[in-house]
């Protein structure tokens, strides 16, 4: 391909890499509610699917929450743990009938409320995620994994301002995850609060520097603050970890052709173009 000038304008670098982040559960499978009776048999036959589903014996997990189901179907945490091991083999659909389940049983259930959200999430279902996760939040306020997976909803919406707030409230609970920092590093690039993105992404590199998704992040931001030469130092980390990333390759030489470094931006575009990425 041919270098062309407009490609050097700043508001033109595309944004690394999709967002490589996905929700998460907001707990494992869990056993009866503290003083809910419920019969032994149906206790003991939940408490061997747990066993599976820590294993990683989805299957044998689901057959024993539907026997324990059987045993006792008014039970809230069994519906939750066959909810949570449907979401497992990623059948969303079941998983959310499960969920709602566990909700008509106990309608303050929020980590059901919150597994809810992922289900309809991972069916694109994104308004429905949103109204359950806002049922999850207004339950419970002090949840890191309740705003963080707010936020993931929010940024499908493109929402990416609404989404800086709730990973405020995610890292304020919980600024020990690298995750964290990184989503909140992509939401402040997308709403173009780059100063704020380049200190997440310095935050999420202090807690794993091996991240080649906030080293791509930092080096778009320093782009964008017209530090173009620190902008090449974090586009070389990060491809040092995950060379084969075809976008990161194309940034780096936008960032070279704004540098009138034409030459080397060419052989980047050219790698970009090897891996797969479409000009």
């Amino acid at each position: 391909m041919n270098i062309h000038t407009n490609k050097s304008n700043s508001a033109a670098i595309i944004l690394l890499f999709c967002l490589a982040l996905a929700m998460v559960l907001t707990a494992g499978c869990q056993s009866s509610p503290q003083g809910y009776k419920s019969n032994p048999e149906a206790i003991q036959l939940n408490d061997a699917g747990m066993q599976c589903y820590n294993t990683g014996q989805y299957d044998r997990a689901t057959m024993y929450f539907e026997r324990a189901i059987q045993a006792d179907p008014s039970n809230p945490a069994v519906w939750f743990n066959k909810g949570q091991t449907l979401d497992a083999v990623r059948k969303y659909d079941q998983a959310i009938d499960a969920y709602s389940q566990a909700i008509q049983l106990d309608a303050n259930f929020a980590d059901a409320w919150s597994n809810k959200a992922l289900s309809y999430y991972n069916l694109d279902q994104y308004d429905k995620a949103l109204e359950s996760i806002n049922k999850a939040v207004a339950l419970k306020n002090n949840v890191a994994t309740y705003w963080y997976n707010k936020a993931l909803i929010l940024m499908s919406n493109e929402k990416y301002a609404d989404a800086v707030v709730c990973l405020d409230k995610a890292t304020s609970l919980d600024g020990s995850s690298a995750a964290y920092w990184t989503s909140k590093t992509y939401a402040q690039m997308k709403a173009k609060q780059y100063e704020a993105a380049l200190v997440s992404s310095d935050k999420a590199l202090s807690l794993n520097e091996n991240n080649a998704l906030a080293w791509g992040y930092k080096a778009k931001a320093l782009h964008e603050l017209r530090r173009y030469d620190e902008a090449l130092v974090a586009f070389d980390k990060g491809l040092a970890l995950a060379p084969n990333e075809p976008a990161l390759w194309y940034s780096k030489g936008l960032t070279l052709e704004t540098l009138h470094r034409t030459a080397e931006a060419q052989k980047c575009y050219d790698k970009a173009k090897t891996l797969g990425y479409k000009f």
